[in-house]
């Protein structure tokens, strides 16, 4: 007869296999329990900071807008959260882009955007021209459900519609107007844009529009700082003529017053000594009128003491010597007898 191998079976060592097999499931189901857990407690639970509201949506509906700071309850993977800050202040550039931004000790890198930057200005007239305009618009979010939802890409459709009332609203100001009244461009973009982007439901408030630049181009700067230099010049001169008319035509005022005054006092003269000698005309014919002779004689002594005063020598040549004395040229009264007698 054949012999059997005889088959030896360790029990014990089955055992340890099927004990290891069940402390795996054990681990792993312990494991996955974890998991579930740490995955349905940290996704159902979410914290709000002051200024943040948080948008929930479940199977697709938007839920209401949690606006209170804390902790707060979801429904774990139904729920779908985001958070909006309603408090901060967004910015967008447009005409330029911030390469690097400053600090206290350097400052920042700014690169320009040709596309954006050149703009019609007075462009209702025949003197349409261009400027380079920079300028910032900062907002926040009004509607955080807006906001999220009905607008895609919303900057750039806010840089579609600030770009055509940019255009359509420089062409109402005038080249001068446009740099040196930047607070006027402000005020003039603010509202329409507001409304523009209140039609496409943004959910956004612009807060503030800050026109940081306007310049001229190159060209244009050029022929306007000729101009400048040229009106300098001329003010200049305005101003030299005003002074001379200040300075020469008060003194001419002053001169024809004192001409004036001085005809008048000469006049005032004239008229008193001619008053005075038509008074004296008048009372020398009323005496003449009574005494003609003695007039007669008066004016004839007086003609003849006139004639006597210039010359040196007077010869008497009447029988009576009778001649009226005369003067000499050292005021000394002299008399000459007459010789022989003659005529």
């Amino acid at each position: 007869m054949f012999e059997q191998d005889e088959v030896v079976i360790d029990v014990d060592k089955n055992n340890k296999f099927k004990q290891l097999g069940n402390d795996l499931k054990k681990i792993i189901t312990t494991l996955v329990a974890v998991f579930v857990i740490v995955v349905v407690g940290f996704g159902s639970v979410y914290r709000l900071e002051t200024g943040t509201v948080a948008v929930i949506t479940r199977f697709g509906n938007i839920m209401p807008v949690n606006e209170m700071p804390g902790i707060h309850f979801k429904v774990p993977i139904i729920d779908e959260l985001k958070k909006v800050n309603v408090q901060e202040v967004k910015e967008m550039q447009y005409g330029f882009r911030t390469e690097k931004q400053g600090s206290t000790s350097q400052g920042g890198q700014y690169i320009t955007n040709n596309d954006e930057e050149p703009v019609i200005v007075d462009g209702k007239s025949n003197n349409a021209s261009i400027v380079l305009l920079n300028l910032i618009v900062r907002y926040q979010v009004a509607d955080p459900i807006n906001y999220l939802y009905e607008v895609d890409e919303l900057e750039p459709t806010m840089r579609l519609a600030l770009e055509d009332i940019v255009r359509s609203t420089m062409q109402t100001f005038t080249m001068n107007q446009a740099v040196q009244q930047k607070e006027e461009i402000d005020k003039a973009i603010l509202p329409v844009l507001q409304k523009k982007l209140d039609k496409y439901q943004s959910g956004i408030k612009i807060t503030q529009v800050t026109t940081q630049n306007v310049n001229y181009l190159e060209q244009v700067d050029q022929a306007r700082q000729l101009v400048e230099e040229a009106n300098q010049y001329k003010r200049g001169r305005q101003e030299e003529a005003e002074k001379y008319v200040n300075t020469v035509i008060p003194t001419a005022q002053a001169q024809a017053t004192r001409l004036y005054e001085d005809a008048r006092g000469f006049n005032a003269q004239i008229v008193a000594e001619a008053n005075a000698d038509v008074a004296e005309f008048e009372a020398l014919y009323s005496e003449y009128l009574q005494n003609p002779q003695v007039v007669k004689e008066k004016f004839y002594l007086e003609a003849m003491q006139e004639v006597l005063k210039k010359n040196t020598l007077i010869i008497d040549q009447t029988n009576s010597g009778n001649l009226l004395k005369f003067f000499d040229i050292n005021n000394k009264v002299s008399k000459l007898e007459p010789q022989g007698g003659q005529n």
